[in-house]
This record gives structure tokens, sequence and C-alpha cells, in this order.
């Protein structure tokens, strides 16, 4: 497991997750979204106005079926099939080549017949970062 320049904060209240990495950070979570295992979270000062940070990023590849966002423990983890999570893996890869905003953000949730997530699947939110963690 590597680390990358991306960080991963949980709310527990609503159950959404952010992650926000450099664009090299973005399309390292790219590519272990495409390949599966996991990833080193760089680590969080201060995970405010979330309630805390999380520590790793684990992808479960499956046969076949929709992504599924989750948190357990520390561990941000998103399993599915190939074909779901390589549409997953294309948002953030666009987003990552398309924001120079630090502010600007992409928001993955799931509605009722939703392509490509899971029912019950955690709220995401993709952010572009500088090159410094979230709370420095």
């Amino acid at each position: 497991m590597r680390n990358v320049a991306l960080w991963a904060r949980y709310a527990e209240t609503t159950g959404e997750v952010e992650v926000s990495g450099t664009r090299a950070g973005l399309l390292a979570l790219a590519g272990v979204l495409r390949c599966g295992g996991g990833l080193a979270l760089a680590p969080v000062a201060d995970p405010a106005p979330y309630d805390r940070a999380l520590v790793r990023l684990g992808v479960r590849l499956r046969r076949a079926g929709r992504v599924r966002v989750s948190v357990d423990g520390g561990v941000l983890v998103v399993e599915g099939g190939p074909e779901s999570i390589a549409v997953l893996a294309e948002n953030a890869e666009g987003f990552a080549a398309e924001a120079d905003d630090p502010r600007h953000h992409l928001h993955i949730e799931y509605f009722p017949g939703h392509f490509y997530l899971a029912e019950g699947s955690a709220p995401l939110v993709l952010a572009r970062d500088g090159d410094t963690s979230p709370g420095d």
C-alpha cells in the first residue's frame, strides 16, 4: 500500500464521505478503483467540518454489481463489479483533469434507478485540493 496526496473525511451524522486530493492523488484513486487493492490515505490534522478522518481506502472488486461506498472503522470501502467501478473511476479521472479550482467538488450520490451506485451507498464528494492536507 502506498501513500498518496489523497485525504478522506467522514461525517457520522449524514454518512457523507469526502475524498479530496491533488490531481495526482485523484488519478491514483481512479487507478486503485480499476485494479482493486488499497491505498494509505494521507493524515488529516483536523477533519472539521467532518467528524473524523479515514486512514485507508480499500477496493473490493466483485464479479458484478453496482458500486457501494461505505466506511468500516477508519477504512473507506468501495466495492462492486468491474463495469460499475470503471464508471466511478472515469468520474474521478474526469474530475481530476477538469477541476483546477480547489473549491470545485463533485457529488456522487445514490438515487432510485442510479445506473452504477447501489442503494445504501454512502454519499461521496470528490474535491480537488492543493498540496497540503485539510486542517494544516
